[in-house]
């Protein structure tokens, strides 16, 4: 697994990208832009506040398209360098089927979709440091996949 950065090419400052090696080839990876989309997903909740549906859609499908991004990648960057799996239990697995889920329509249920939105970004952060950190064999993947 190659994982090299690409951000003194990539444009503006702060323009992160990183190219990985996926199951299929090699893929890159805007940083910044999942990392906008993490912070969004995890944004509070106020009880009684405003939740703009559109928005909250938005950040729900770009979380979703992150995390297929991301599974093939920092699965097999994981699996490759002997990292392990707690207790028989596929973290990985797991998310794929959990991405398969019909998840709450923001404009019917928008405090549940936030939920969703939160959920998908913990998980999109696991991914993402997964893919871009140290490979550390000895770590395991303990998270509410």
């Amino acid at each position: 697994m190659t994982t090299t950065s690409s951000s003194a090419a990539a444009g503006p400052p702060g323009d992160r990208h990183i190219r990985v090696d996926g199951p299929d080839g090699p893929v890159t990876v805007d940083v910044d832009a999942i990392e906008q989309r993490i912070a969004d997903g995890l944004r509070p909740v106020v009880d009684g506040g405003h939740i703009d549906p559109a928005d909250l859609a938005e950040t729900v499908a770009g979380l979703v398209e992150d995390a297929r991004t991301l599974l093939p990648a920092a699965e097999a960057r994981y699996k490759d360098h002997g990292g392990q799996i707690v207790h028989g239990f596929d973290a990985f697995d797991a998310l794929r089927r959990r991405l398969a889920y019909t998840r709450p329509d923001p404009r019917r249920s928008p405090l549940n979709a936030a939920i969703c939105a939160a959920d998908l970004a913990r998980s999109c952060r696991t991914l993402l440091k997964l893919i871009t950190d140290p490979v550390d064999p000895d770590w395991m993947v303990l998270t509410t996949w």
